[in-house]
């Protein structure tokens, strides 16, 4: 599977005072075609029966023929298939699975003749990715296809060099001028043909372009932040605001970076991740006021999935003094992902644990895989009645007691730590415990304690844990009573 970006052979470049080859031709793109709202996407028509019609292929000539509504170009273009299947079964996951307006099942191909290459942008009219890639464009044109077939079709072809000819059929007659073109694309491989029927690009909306650049990171780092903070993120759509990942960007003038701040809560865990940009790096500029906004969960999930670590990502946004964020944008080197931003104001996190933290008095260290492994098998007595664990700090003993019971089974497993303080019992639920401890990228983790009814305090300590992004995170686990 590519991962997005991997290509070597894309050669889009990107700097802060100019915008990729891909991002001129999407504006390009975006000017031919007509901007469509949630409010005002278009009824799809049906072809009018009995009456004739003119075909436009990749072949022929187009004809004058008189019609009010646009004449979409035949597309003819050659890609890797394997290349192109990849794109689209990412693209896939952006393109909701039941929707009244059949052009947002579709994905949007525009063939670019001076760049060569093919584009193809998914939009649910809540986020869209846009993504580019090598081929040899003979006609430029567009077109959408669904993309639940395109991407059936495409993932059993083998590797190899794949055609697409597109088809315009513009009917003739009375009710010619208000009815759309049908497109018909054929997708050929030596002893394959597959022939897919479409909608006219015109009808597709248009991403809201995003294009003030706040700062620039690894995907590295940003993986390694959303990796430590999702799990987090509360389900509950009754509260939509927490739903999301919140993101404070800002410059720390004492360490002269820009750092990226995230939180994530779901009412009974928080997740506080910092993510640095480095101070050497002569792409970015500094940041003159902090920006906070919150991008939805389930956007960032896809984009973690296919950032290529080797690569750089920019966020860009579309705020100002004068006007509220709308939505966000996250650009790599032939890839944008762009999303509307949550409403409304995030819950005060750091207040929650601020209070505390003059009162943390027990400190526990300890092996963070010994802990979890010892979680898990207690988890095989947890149920949906029963999710407490209860954790023993024997000072004495310098060891963790963790045990659980239920209607029918029990458990108690002892864990070796480092403990300075008292003796204290704690009761934490089970599965927020574990989540989090996973998330901890380091060999050891630290537990910081104010009283048996105060949150729990767990920062990472020891050795980064190979392959990870060294990253400063807190998280804090509320007890249970």
């Amino acid at each position: 599977m590519t991962r997005i970006g991997l290509k070597k052979s894309v050669k889009a470049k990107t700097s802060d005072s100019s915008v990729t080859s891909a991002e001129k031709s999407n504006v390009d793109s975006a000017k031919k075609r007509q901007k469509i709202s949630k409010t005002n996407l278009p009824t799809p028509t049906k072809e009018v029966a009995n009456e004739p019609s003119e075909t436009i292929s990749s072949q022929t000539e187009q004809t004058s023929e008189i019609s009010a509504l646009p004449i979409p170009t035949p597309v003819e273009a050659i890609c890797n298939s394997r290349e192109f299947n990849d794109y689209v079964q990412v693209l896939k996951a952006i393109v909701p699975n039941n929707n009244n307006h059949p052009i947002l099942c579709n994905i949007l191909i525009e063939a670019e003749p001076n760049s060569q290459k093919l584009q193809l942008t998914a939009y649910n009219l809540e986020f869209g990715m846009q993504v580019s890639f090598d081929a040899t464009v003979n006609q430029p044109g567009s077109l959408t296809l669904p993309v639940t077939i395109l991407a059936d079709i495409l993932g059993k072809f083998p590797q190899g060099r794949l055609t697409i000819n597109s088809e315009v059929t513009i009917p003739k007659g009375n009710k010619a001028a208000n009815t759309s073109p049908s497109i018909t694309a054929t997708l050929s491989m030596p002893r394959s043909q597959h022939v897919i029927r479409g909608l006219i690009a015109s009808e597709f909306p248009t991403i809201p372009p995003v294009n003030h650049k706040l700062f620039s990171l690894p995907a590295s780092t940003l993986i390694g932040v959303l990796k430590g903070s999702l799990f987090a993120v509360s389900l509950n759509e009754a509260k939509r605001i927490i739903t999301g990942v919140n993101f404070k960007l800002s410059y720390d003038a004492e360490r002269g970076i820009n750092c990226l701040r995230i939180w994530t809560t779901d009412g009974h865990r928080i997740a506080m991740i910092l993510g640095l940009s480095e101070s050497n790096n002569e792409a970015n500029h500094w940041l003159e006021e902090a920006v906070e906004f919150t991008v939805p969960a389930k956007v960032l999930k896809l984009l973690e999935r296919n950032l290529n670590p080797t690569e750089r990502v920019s966020i860009y946004y579309d705020g100002s003094a004068e006007q509220v964020a709308k939505y966000v944008a996250f650009r790599c080197q032939n890839w944008q992902m762009t999303t509307q931003l949550l409403e409304g104001n995030y819950p005060p996190c750091n207040q929650i644990v601020d209070p505390y933290r003059s009162e943390l008095k027990y400190q526990i260290i300890v092996e963070r895989l010994a802990l979890v492994k010892a979680l898990e098998r207690l988890a095989t007595h947890s149920d949906k009645s029963h999710v407490t664990v209860g954790l023993e700090f024997d000072s004495e003993q310098q060891q963790i007691r963790a045990s659980i019971t239920n209607a029918v089974s029990s458990g108690q497993e002892i864990i070796a730590a480092k403990i300075d303080g008292d003796n204290l019992r704690v009761k934490l639920d089970i599965r927020y415990l574990i989540d989090t401890m996973k998330a901890v990228t380091t060999s050891d983790l630290r537990m910081l304690l104010a009283s048996p009814l105060a949150p729990v305090l767990i920062v990472p300590f020891g050795t980064p844990i190979s392959g990870e992004a060294a990253i400063e995170s807190e998280y804090a686990i509320a007890p249970q009573e």
